[in-house]
């Protein structure tokens, strides 16, 4: 893999993040240009690829809305939302239908 373990940056996110769980580095990847959660406690340490293409307050708030602890909630969540849009989908369907008829 070729790229640099990220130990300090202007805004302090390595640090917040290792308060979080001091386990946590971040790595920037040279191939993919992503920054990357890494976690040296296991064995295959790749945690999740950052969405953001700088450090700042946003990845602090995204490790801390992905961690395993929320798993369910965020499941729930997602199930809740594709419940809504199924239902929207249904209701749309339903009505395209009902128009052709009448």
């Amino acid at each position: 893999m070729t790229g640099r373990v990220i130990d300090d940056d202007l805004f302090g996110v390595c640090r917040r993040l290792k308060s979080i769980d001091d386990g946590y580095f971040v790595f920037l990847n040279y191939k993919t240009g992503k920054f990357e959660l890494h976690n040296k406690k296991d064995a295959r340490t790749l945690c999740l690829v950052l969405p953001y293409d700088r450090l700042d307050e946003r990845t602090v708030r995204h490790v801390l809305y992905t961690r395993a602890e929320r798993a369910r909630e965020i499941v729930e969540r997602m199930e809740r939302e594709n419940a809504r849009l199924d239902a929207e989908r249904r209701k749309a369907a339903l009505n395209k239908a009902l128009s052709a008829i009448g």
